[in-house]
Order: C-alpha cells, then structure tokens, then sequence
C-alpha cells in the first residue's frame, strides 16, 4: 500500500462527505448477508473508519485495520459511547496480521483494499484469511477489475499495476476466483459491474464477491 499517498488522502479528506457516509457495498453486505446479530468483522484496509462505523452501530464488532496512521486517527475521533465497544481501530498491516489473536472471526470485510496490495501479498493475505475465519465465515471483497475504465491509464509497473494519482492493481476476477476457490472457499455471491460504487465522476467496474468458508 503506498502509505504516504493514504495519509496525506485522508489528512485533506478524510472528513469529506462524500466519503464519510458507509458505502453501498457495506450497505449491501449488512442487508443481504449479515443476518446474525453480533458477528465478530475483521475489516482489511478500514480507511477512515465509514463502514467500520456503520457495522458497529448495528452492534457488530470490528476490528478495523488500517496502514494509515491518519486514517486510524479519524476513526478513533469518531468513536463514541454507542459504538466505543464495538469499533476497535488498529493501525497495522493487515497482509501481515497474526490473526489467531483475534478468536472466532465471522467475517472478514475487504472493500476497495486488495487492489491496493501487491499480487505477492494477494498470494499471502487470501490463505490467511481463509485458514482464519470461523467454519461458515464469511469473506466479502468489492474491488476494481481489469475491465475497469482505469486499466491500463497511466504509468505501467506491471502485473495489471498502474500509477495515475496512486498506485493501483487491477484484479482479473477469473484469476482471482479460480485462487479463492481452489483454497476451499465456495462462492455464494459474484457480480462484475458498473453503477455500484459512483463517486464524483468515477464509475468503476468492480467485481462483489462474497465467499464462505
């Protein structure tokens, strides 16, 4: 992840409305596929804390990590009494998590963050998460593809990575699903498309996938 890009992103915008509200994909996760009360979430990549906030105030515990000291900072300026027993922000590297400390994890939540890793780490995070989650846990991802407008703008560095105003990688969905699945995880959602997360006049095609254990 190219922290100093994400810490000074969210020291000018972090509070910004548009990205302050929680995210059609959290929205979208709540509804459809947490149905139990007090599921235990690990979010990958938490930024400034909107969906993280809005799980907890519908009284799930998060564990949010993020790389981005700012980011972090944001969220725990955001906690309060309602949710201070549900939210705990953790500026760490989630790739590298140790996450047998954590006890029974039910979810683990990834919006918009495993295209921020390197495939190197893709490799290392997905047998993780899977070897950590509870039996029927859950992996829910929404991430950009390489049918996105985006792919192929900018500076190349290679595997499917580009620089415009930050560095991101484009995930190829059937690669990415043939890798989940052959770690034994089995697909109970997936869609690839536009008009899902449309912010100013950015419309990504991304790829939803929720997966379980």
């Amino acid at each position: 992840m190219d922290k100093k890009y994400w810490n000074e992103y969210y020291q000018k915008h972090g509070t910004d409305e548009g990205i302050s509200k929680s995210s059609s994909f959290a929205k979208f996760c709540l509804e459809g596929f947490f149905t139990e009360k007090n599921l235990n979430i690990i979010e990958l990549g938490s930024g400034n804390g909107r969906d993280a906030i809005f799980f907890a105030h519908h009284q799930h515990s998060v564990v949010a990590i993020d790389q981005s000291i700012t980011a972090i900072d944001i969220e725990k300026r955001k906690l309060d009494i309602e949710i201070g027993q549900y939210l705990k922000p953790r500026a760490l590297d989630f790739v590298k998590e140790d996450y047998s400390q954590y006890g029974k994890i039910d979810v683990f939540y990834s919006r918009f963050t495993i295209h921020s890793i390197s495939k190197n780490d893709e490799n290392l995070l997905l047998p993780n998460v899977y070897k950590s989650l509870s039996k029927d846990g859950l992996f829910c991802i929404e991430v950009r593809t390489t049918k996105d407008p985006l792919f192929g703008v900018g500076q190349s560095c290679g595997d499917n990575v580009y620089i415009t105003d930050h560095k991101r990688r484009f995930i190829d969905s059937d690669d990415f699903l043939k890798n989940v699945l052959s770690l034994g995880f089995k697909l109970i959602y997936f869609t690839e498309k536009d008009n899902l997360s449309i912010y100013k006049n950015d419309n990504p095609v991304l790829m939803r996938m929720v997966l379980k254990k």
